[in-house]
Protein backbone atom coordinates (compact mmCIF):
# COMPACT_ATOMS: atom_id res chain seq x y z
CA UNK A 1 0.00 0.00 0.00
CA UNK A 2 1.33 3.44 -1.52
CA UNK A 3 0.91 5.71 2.30
CA UNK A 4 2.02 8.96 3.01
CA UNK A 5 3.66 7.68 6.82
CA UNK A 6 2.84 10.88 9.26
CA UNK A 7 4.14 10.79 12.80
CA UNK A 8 1.80 12.13 15.39
CA UNK A 9 3.02 14.49 17.69
CA UNK A 10 2.14 12.53 20.98
CA UNK A 11 4.66 10.97 22.28
CA UNK A 12 6.19 9.90 25.68
CA UNK A 13 2.56 10.17 27.04
CA UNK A 14 -0.42 11.12 25.03
CA UNK A 15 -0.30 13.98 23.37
CA UNK A 16 -1.19 14.23 19.55
CA UNK A 17 -1.02 16.38 16.68
CA UNK A 18 -5.23 16.64 15.50
CA UNK A 19 -5.18 15.64 11.66
CA UNK A 20 -8.92 17.43 10.12
CA UNK A 21 -9.57 14.40 7.23
CA UNK A 22 -11.58 15.43 4.52
CA UNK A 23 -15.83 15.24 4.51
CA UNK A 24 -16.66 11.76 3.42
CA UNK A 25 -19.88 11.35 5.61
CA UNK A 26 -22.58 12.97 7.04
CA UNK A 27 -22.93 14.20 11.06
CA UNK A 28 -24.74 11.82 12.99
CA UNK A 29 -27.46 14.29 14.42
CA UNK A 30 -26.83 17.65 14.96
CA UNK A 31 -23.01 18.06 14.99
CA UNK A 32 -22.41 21.41 16.13
CA UNK A 33 -19.86 21.75 18.39
CA UNK A 34 -21.02 25.87 18.70
CA UNK A 35 -24.39 24.23 20.28
CA UNK A 36 -22.53 24.36 24.08
CA UNK A 37 -25.33 22.75 26.82
CA UNK A 38 -23.86 23.03 30.69
CA UNK A 39 -22.89 19.41 31.08
CA UNK A 40 -24.59 18.17 34.78
CA UNK A 41 -22.26 18.25 37.70
CA UNK A 42 -21.53 15.02 36.45
CA UNK A 43 -23.15 11.83 34.59
CA UNK A 44 -22.37 8.29 33.69
CA UNK A 45 -21.76 7.36 30.07
CA UNK A 46 -21.78 3.66 29.01
CA UNK A 47 -19.31 2.19 26.70
CA UNK A 48 -20.35 -1.38 25.13
CA UNK A 49 -17.41 -2.56 22.96
CA UNK A 50 -15.71 -5.78 21.42
CA UNK A 51 -14.09 -6.81 25.08
CA UNK A 52 -16.40 -6.16 27.42
CA UNK A 53 -18.85 -3.28 28.59
CA UNK A 54 -17.17 -0.05 30.87
CA UNK A 55 -18.79 2.98 32.36
CA UNK A 56 -17.22 6.46 33.19
CA UNK A 57 -18.02 9.21 35.09
CA UNK A 58 -17.70 12.58 34.66
CA UNK A 59 -17.62 15.37 36.87
CA UNK A 60 -17.66 18.70 35.54
CA UNK A 61 -15.91 20.53 38.25
CA UNK A 62 -12.38 19.03 37.44
CA UNK A 63 -12.78 20.66 34.16
CA UNK A 64 -15.88 22.11 32.79
CA UNK A 65 -15.30 22.68 29.42
CA UNK A 66 -13.56 19.42 28.44
CA UNK A 67 -17.15 17.92 30.33
CA UNK A 68 -19.24 19.74 28.42
CA UNK A 69 -17.74 18.85 25.64
CA UNK A 70 -17.70 15.29 27.03
CA UNK A 71 -21.37 15.83 27.33
CA UNK A 72 -22.16 16.79 23.83
CA UNK A 73 -20.56 13.87 22.61
CA UNK A 74 -22.24 11.66 24.46
CA UNK A 75 -25.36 12.89 23.40
CA UNK A 76 -24.33 12.65 20.10
CA UNK A 77 -23.49 9.30 20.60
CA UNK A 78 -20.19 10.23 18.71
CA UNK A 79 -18.26 7.67 19.59
CA UNK A 80 -20.40 4.73 18.25
CA UNK A 81 -18.66 2.47 15.37
CA UNK A 82 -15.10 4.02 16.62
CA UNK A 83 -11.77 1.97 17.22
CA UNK A 84 -10.28 1.78 20.57
CA UNK A 85 -7.08 2.39 18.17
CA UNK A 86 -4.31 3.35 21.21
CA UNK A 87 -3.83 0.62 23.39
CA UNK A 88 -0.45 -0.04 25.67
CA UNK A 89 0.08 -0.90 29.38
CA UNK A 90 -0.42 2.55 29.97
CA UNK A 91 -3.13 4.22 28.20
CA UNK A 92 -6.37 3.23 26.07
CA UNK A 93 -7.02 6.08 23.81
CA UNK A 94 -10.10 6.52 21.07
CA UNK A 95 -11.54 9.78 19.75
CA UNK A 96 -11.75 9.71 15.90
CA UNK A 97 -15.54 8.28 15.33
CA UNK A 98 -14.30 6.72 12.47
CA UNK A 99 -16.63 8.89 10.53
CA UNK A 100 -14.57 11.43 8.95
CA UNK A 101 -17.26 14.02 7.71
CA UNK A 102 -18.65 13.91 11.16
CA UNK A 103 -14.51 14.18 12.40
CA UNK A 104 -13.84 17.06 9.74
CA UNK A 105 -16.16 18.78 12.54
CA UNK A 106 -15.39 17.60 16.08
CA UNK A 107 -11.69 17.00 16.01
CA UNK A 108 -10.88 20.58 14.79
CA UNK A 109 -13.10 22.17 17.41
CA UNK A 110 -10.98 22.67 20.38
CA UNK A 111 -12.30 23.50 23.60
CA UNK A 112 -9.93 26.12 26.31
CA UNK A 113 -6.49 24.76 28.43
CA UNK A 114 -8.00 24.34 31.99
CA UNK A 115 -5.77 23.38 35.51
CA UNK A 116 -5.42 19.96 36.42
CA UNK A 117 -7.32 19.78 39.33
CA UNK A 118 -7.39 15.21 39.89
CA UNK A 119 -4.48 13.03 38.91
CA UNK A 120 -4.34 10.66 36.48
CA UNK A 121 -4.03 7.63 38.42
CA UNK A 122 -5.33 3.92 37.32
CA UNK A 123 -8.73 4.45 35.41
CA UNK A 124 -8.78 7.99 35.31
CA UNK A 125 -9.89 9.50 32.16
CA UNK A 126 -7.90 12.83 30.00
CA UNK A 127 -8.14 14.68 26.86
CA UNK A 128 -5.37 13.91 24.73
CA UNK A 129 -3.76 16.97 22.93
CA UNK A 130 -1.05 18.44 20.71
CA UNK A 131 -0.40 21.88 22.08
CA UNK A 132 -2.26 25.00 23.25
CA UNK A 133 -6.45 24.74 23.09
CA UNK A 134 -6.25 21.26 21.41
CA UNK A 135 -8.43 19.10 23.54
CA UNK A 136 -11.56 18.73 21.61
CA UNK A 137 -12.72 14.54 20.80
CA UNK A 138 -9.94 12.16 21.43
CA UNK A 139 -9.97 11.00 25.35
CA UNK A 140 -7.62 8.04 26.94
CA UNK A 141 -8.06 5.65 29.81
CA UNK A 142 -5.25 5.53 32.14
CA UNK A 143 -4.33 2.09 32.41
CA UNK A 144 -2.15 2.25 34.75
CA UNK A 145 -0.61 5.52 37.31
CA UNK A 146 0.17 8.35 35.00
CA UNK A 147 0.05 10.77 37.89
CA UNK A 148 3.59 12.23 36.14
CA UNK A 149 1.36 13.45 33.35
CA UNK A 150 -0.44 15.77 35.77
CA UNK A 151 2.44 18.30 35.81
CA UNK A 152 3.98 17.53 32.38
CA UNK A 153 4.80 20.63 30.17
CA UNK A 154 3.89 19.55 26.49
CA UNK A 155 4.19 21.81 24.13
CA UNK A 156 3.76 25.08 25.86
CA UNK A 157 0.80 23.69 28.13
CA UNK A 158 0.69 21.80 31.85
CA UNK A 159 -0.62 18.61 32.87
CA UNK A 160 -3.65 16.73 30.93
CA UNK A 161 -6.41 17.28 33.15
CA UNK A 162 -8.38 14.40 34.82
CA UNK A 163 -12.09 14.63 32.98
CA UNK A 164 -13.57 11.68 34.94
CA UNK A 165 -12.66 8.18 35.93
CA UNK A 166 -13.73 4.79 35.44
CA UNK A 167 -16.81 3.50 37.39
CA UNK A 168 -17.41 0.12 36.22
CA UNK A 169 -15.78 -2.50 33.95
CA UNK A 170 -12.14 -1.90 34.36
CA UNK A 171 -11.99 -5.32 33.50
CA UNK A 172 -12.98 -4.70 30.33
CA UNK A 173 -10.09 -1.58 29.68
CA UNK A 174 -7.78 -3.87 30.96
CA UNK A 175 -8.75 -6.91 27.73
CA UNK A 176 -9.08 -4.35 24.69
CA UNK A 177 -6.26 -5.28 22.28
CA UNK A 178 -2.95 -4.24 23.02
CA UNK A 179 -1.07 -6.02 19.75
CA UNK A 180 -0.73 -2.86 18.30
CA UNK A 181 0.42 -0.64 20.84
CA UNK A 182 1.28 3.10 19.76
CA UNK A 183 1.54 2.04 15.81
CA UNK A 184 -2.04 3.38 14.58
CA UNK A 185 -0.57 6.36 15.91
CA UNK A 186 1.53 6.96 13.21
CA UNK A 187 -1.22 7.28 10.35
CA UNK A 188 -3.30 9.98 11.64
CA UNK A 189 -3.65 11.39 7.93
CA UNK A 190 -5.10 8.22 6.76
CA UNK A 191 -7.55 7.56 10.16
CA UNK A 192 -9.06 11.60 9.54
CA UNK A 193 -9.54 10.60 5.43
CA UNK A 194 -10.58 7.29 5.72
CA UNK A 195 -12.03 6.64 9.12
CA UNK A 196 -13.12 3.12 9.71
CA UNK A 197 -12.43 1.26 6.13
CA UNK A 198 -8.43 2.62 7.10
CA UNK A 199 -8.60 0.80 10.50
CA UNK A 200 -10.47 -2.40 9.61
CA UNK A 201 -8.07 -2.86 6.79
CA UNK A 202 -4.52 -2.32 8.11
CA UNK A 203 -5.68 -2.84 12.08
CA UNK A 204 -8.45 -5.46 11.76
CA UNK A 205 -8.14 -6.62 15.29
CA UNK A 206 -8.62 -3.66 17.65
CA UNK A 207 -11.48 -3.85 19.41
CA UNK A 208 -14.82 -1.02 18.89
CA UNK A 209 -16.91 0.56 20.51
CA UNK A 210 -20.44 -0.46 19.45
CA UNK A 211 -22.71 1.53 21.64
CA UNK A 212 -22.62 4.46 23.55
CA UNK A 213 -25.09 5.65 26.27
CA UNK A 214 -25.70 8.73 28.49
CA UNK A 215 -27.07 6.75 31.47
CA UNK A 216 -27.83 8.84 34.44
CA UNK A 217 -26.50 11.97 36.64
CA UNK A 218 -23.17 10.24 38.53
CA UNK A 219 -23.08 10.43 42.04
Amino acid sequence: MNRRHRRAALLTPCALLLVVGSSCAGPARTADPSNVEAAPDSFVVGFETSAGDFSLTFYRAWSPAAVDRVYQLAQERFWEGARIYRVNDRYAQFGYSGRPGLDSIWVPAAVPDEPVRESNVRGAVSFARGGPDTRSAIIFINRSDNSNLDDMEWNGVLGFPPVGRVSEGMDAVDRLYSGYGDEPMQWEDSIASMGNSFFDREYPELDRIRAVRLLADGK
